[in-house]
């Protein structure tokens, strides 16, 4: 669902994923630490000056913790992923690798409090058409 508010002459637009209830047969979202560690560079560089170092949101841009991610649960990460490669980071859209954004990936379900596990999560959108973003608890 996409929701467009204006304030003040600013059009700010929200991707709100009307496909965000559970879908049978996805796996569960699996990274490495070694991703989370990359991506959590990657988002220093490239997303905390717009979402805030602590990914609470800053200026009119979301948090990417607690009711943005949960917003997203049981979705396929593909969604996700597509969105960032297409749309992310705002001031250069498209600019990031897809092991960049798979590694954010990694860096925001840690910090949303999913563990780490043995497989790395893919950087391809084919194969994050398979996985899910698990329910975040808020």
């Amino acid at each position: 669902m996409l929701q467009t508010v204006v304030l003040g002459g600013l059009s700010l637009v929200a991707i709100t994923p009307a496909h965000a209830a559970p879908r049978a047969g996805l796996a569960p979202a699996s990274y490495i630490q070694e991703q989370a560690a990359r991506g959590a560079e990657t988002y220093k560089e490239a997303c905390a000056l717009c979402h805030g170092a602590s990914l609470g949101g800053a200026f009119d841009t979301p948090a990417l913790k607690g009711r943005f991610v949960a917003n997203w649960a049981g979705a396929p990460l593909r969604d996700l992923f597509d969105y960032m490669q297409r749309a992310m980071p705002l001031s250069a859209p498209g600019t990031l690798s897809a092991e960049d954004n798979a590694d954010i990936l990694a860096f925001l379900l840690q910090e949303n409090g999913v563990k780490p596990g043995k497989k790395p999560l893919p950087a391809e959108s084919a194969a994050l058409a398979h996985v899910q973003l698990p329910k975040i608890k808020l």
